[in-house]
């Protein structure tokens, strides 16, 4: 059984991250606008309520947290829409050691794929989100196990049911050096986010590499890629200014 080094995985995830960053802060940047428009937070009424009772202040909260239906709606769409084109573009930057042939490629899908790909985020997020009620624990362990049930259904043409059996496969006999891993990129978020605004879009980068990086370790029979011995020889350095 393959063991997951997670110092191997945070290293290789920083070379690619060094060696493919203006896209995927660009694409990062984007998502943060986006997720700005599903939810907005009146940050003065969440000051104004620090003072008051524990009752008081879930008010205060409740009221500050505003969901524009329509808005909301469109922005979370396109975020989901956007998580499955990025979540391609770091595969083909792992495996062909550039993100994309041209700009227009980019953003070309399945659609039955992101169908497939949006039920899963939700059934994942929905299973993550219950086993977080049910006292944590069970959400942190569901979340592990069926960490890769996104990347599997928007990258590798997996069937709903298929992404759940497979993730829980692959995660078996590593899920302790997976949560040490989520605990690592919550870190690094922590430190990016301390680096100013762009060290928390660059931080986001390297977290989406050591995912990568970590599911093609684990893979049973992990695609061919056309480079040699590792992705950071598959090319030279790649910039592409369309």
């Amino acid at each position: 059984m393959k063991k997951l080094q997670i110092g191997d995985t945070v290293s290789l995830a920083w070379d690619l991250a060094v060696k493919h960053w203006p896209i995927f802060v660009l694409f990062s940047i984007i998502t943060s606008l986006l997720s700005q428009g599903i939810v907005t937070v009146d940050s003065d009424a969440l000051l104004a309520s620090m003072d008051g009772d524990p009752e008081a202040m879930m008010e205060a909260y409740a009221s500050a947290i505003k969901f524009s239906p329509i808005l909301g709606t469109i922005c979370c769409l396109l975020a989901i829409y956007l998580s499955y084109v990025v979540y391609n573009l770091y595969v083909r930057a792992y495996c062909e050691g550039k993100p994309y042939e041209s700009f227009a490629g980019i953003f070309k899908c399945d659609i039955n794929q992101l169908a497939i790909y949006f039920f899963a985020e939700l059934a994942y997020g929905i299973i993550v989100g219950l086993g977080t009620l049910l006292f944590i624990l069970p959400g942190i362990y569901f979340g592990i196990r069926l960490w890769y049930v996104p990347l599997l259904t928007a990258t590798q043409k997996v069937g709903f049911a298929d992404a759940f059996r497979q993730s829980w496969e692959m995660t078996k006999g590593n899920f302790w050096e997976l949560l040490l891993m989520g605990i690592t990129m919550i870190g690094i978020a922590i430190v990016g986010l301390a680096a100013c605004c762009v060290g928390a879009f660059f931080a986001d980068v390297i977290v989406n590499f050591m995912l990568v990086v970590s599911f093609f370790f684990l893979m049973p029979q992990a695609p061919e890629t056309s480079f040699d011995e590792d992705p950071l020889n598959a090319t030279e350095d790649f910039v592409e200014v369309q």
